[in-house]
This record gives C-alpha cells, structure tokens and sequence, in this order.
C-alpha cells in the first residue's frame, strides 16, 4: 500500500510539472506584417498626356520586394519588378522605371506588394491603394 501511495504522488507531481511547464511557455510572436503607404506625383508623358507616377514606402518593416501589381481604375494590370532590392523602414522607391509614368487615371489604384522580410526572410503578400483625384 505504501509503494503505491508513493507511485501515485510521484506521477501527480510530475502531471503537475508538465501542465504547469506547458502552461508558462511564452507564445510565439506574430512576425510584424509589413505596411506600405503609396504616394504620386503628377507628370506629362510624351505628346503631353498627362501621366503619374508612383512611389512606395514600407512604414514598419525593413523589406527585400520581389514585385509590386498596380492595376489601375480601369481594372488594367501592370508588374513592377524589384528584382530582390532592399528597403529599410520608412525609405522611398519608385514603382516603374526611372524616366516613365503611367496614364492618369482617377480613382482607385491598388498595389499588390510582394517580397521578404529581411530580419526573418519571411515572405509577405500585403495590399495597398490609393486614390488619384483631378
């Protein structure tokens, strides 16, 4: 009687143990999800149409962008690749070659941004918009 009373102890004490180490282990952060803002400025393209320009900056995040989709108000898409270049938090870049714009178009423009955290490597798909007026 008394080796079972001890066994019995012996195993409460370590099913204690084990809920009470499972129970103060630490949860794991969420990784941090990349925010972008966008912001444009007005441009004539050639045979003076009006055009605009893009640009993009991660507000929280050092990031390495693999690509950014803008479609436009009109439902038209475009790629803007990155090719892997890295941005540290709050640093601007252009979202299409130096020297070009796109067609003004008021309304809505979405962009998709694509890329990798660079503390963490992980990958990250975040959208973002903004709204051209006159």
């Amino acid at each position: 009687m008394k080796t079972r009373t001890i066994l019995l102890s012996i195993g409460i004490l370590i099913m204690s143990s084990v809920i009470l180490v499972s129970g103060c282990k630490k949860k794991e952060e969420e990784p941090i999800v990349p925010a972008f803002i966008v912001t444009s400025i007005n441009v004539m393209l050639q045979n003076d149409v009006e055009g605009i320009q893009f640009f993009g900056k991660c507000t929280n995040d050092d990031v390495q962008m693999t690509k950014v989709i803008l479609t436009t108000p009109f439902q038209t898409s475009f790629t803007y690749n990155l090719n892997g270049n890295y941005f540290i938090k709050g640093e601007g870049f252009d979202l299409q070659e130096v020297g070009t714009g796109y067609v003004k178009q008021t309304g809505k423009w979405t962009f998709i941004f694509s890329g990798n955290r660079t503390d963490d490597g992980s990958p990250f798909t975040v959208e973002a918009s903004v709204t051209i007026s006159k």
